[in-house]
């Protein structure tokens, strides 16, 4: 298994010490691995000292995993991106080219897996370690799932989505480049706005986009995040009203989050957009049309790079119960039918979006 940079190969007494002593793990399970040593301790006696005590002793590699197990973070949900392929392909071409990349990904342990059963998609399912150095030893690594989707549509060509992360997104880069080595480079279409810098089309994109899901009605936006860059002083402008002037016009904060219902309607972010500010993230309500009782769907749509509006991402985060007659606190995730039919109806209303404020 070839891994970089450093690896925990012992995990020294303080190390046990300081994990036992968090908050995730609980006291039963120091009594557990105590107990599995024949120890056993009275329900009285603190975890402070049971985490002395155990830290003593020599710990092997399951009592590692019983602890890290405890400490490690549930992964959150993560976002989904997608892009056209503008160039024919076959599906031949993406199969062949899956095989080549779960060779590569079997000698770095990861587990790949794809299912072909539809004639019009080909699922991938990759589970990996995501591990991160900064974190405390037993809590390095922190297993992962992801999805990739090649999806061909009526006219033939397919498209592509994936959990939208750097490891995912450098997996599909891979497959990407397989399959042009096989035939024509892919040409790609994504949705990205860096061909319009003008805050007032960015901003409209997001409230094209929030009401634009086909067979669903906008409830409310709770969330709305807005961004301006910060443009310095020019060098060699040593003028000081020059500097008064630049301190007076330049904003010194970047980003600006708003939260609450139909924040999109407040006055706040209506002085936002006067001075250059635009929306780079939303997170809103949508309820289907075709009944008054169903469900309320929240959904977040944002560019994960502000200052140029590229890298777009979606999900669907949750959905909130409707009951009688009205919106509860009660919330459920969401069925895996409800988030593909979703993920289809915001790639949609994207790309009309888009058409939208270019004008084609």
């Amino acid at each position: 298994m070839k891994r970089f940079g450093p690896a925990l190969y012992f995990a020294s007494d303080k190390v046990i010490f300081d994990s036992i002593n968090q908050r995730a793990v609980n006291v039963d399970l120091v009594r557990e691995l105590l107990e599995e040593r024949g120890i056993f301790v009275s329900a009285k006696t603190p975890k402070d000292e049971l985490a002395k005590y155990f830290s003593r002793l020599t710990a092997d590699y399951f009592d590692h995993q019983s602890i890290a197990g405890k400490l490690g973070r549930v992964a959150k949900k993560e976002r989904f991106t997608a892009f056209d392929i503008d160039n024919p392909i076959e599906r031949q071409q993406i199969v062949d080219a899956v095989k080549e990349i779960k060779k590569e990904l079997d000698e770095r342990g990861e587990v790949l897996n794809f299912d072909t059963s539809n004639p019009d998609r080909v699922v991938i399912e990759l589970a990996y370690d995501h591990i991160d150095y900064t974190k405390a030893e037993l809590r390095q690594v922190q297993p992962r799932d992801a999805i990739i989707e090649f999806i061909k549509d009526s006219s033939g060509k397919y498209s592509v989505r994936n959990t939208h992360n750097n490891h995912i997104d450098a997996v599909v880069e891979r497959i990407c480049k397989f399959i042009g080595d096989s035939g024509a480079p892919i040409s790609r279409t994504t949705v990205n706005l860096q061909s319009h810098p003008e805050a007032a089309k960015r901003t409209r994109f997001f409230e094209e986009l929030i009401k634009g899901l086909a067979g669903h009605d906008l409830v409310t936006v709770t969330e709305a995040f807005c961004y301006k860059p910060i443009k310095g002083k020019a060098p060699g402008d040593d003028d000081e009203d020059d500097d008064e002037k630049e301190l007076e016009d330049s904003p010194l904060v970047e980003r600006v989050g708003l939260r609450g219902r139909a924040v999109t309607k407040s006055l706040v972010i209506d002085g936002l957009f006067k001075t250059g500010y635009y929306i780079v993230k939303v997170i809103w309500h949508v309820k289907p049309k075709s009944s008054s009782d169903s469900d309320v769907f929240e959904l977040e749509a944002q560019f994960s790079e502000p200052k140029d509006c590229t890298q777009f991402s979606y999900q669907t985060k949750r959905v909130l119960i409707f009951e009688e007659g009205k919106i509860t606190d009660k919330t459920r995730h969401p069925k895996a039918a409800e988030e593909a039919e979703l993920a289809q109806l915001i790639e949609q209303a994207a790309k009309s979006a888009y058409k939208a404020i270019a004008g084609s």
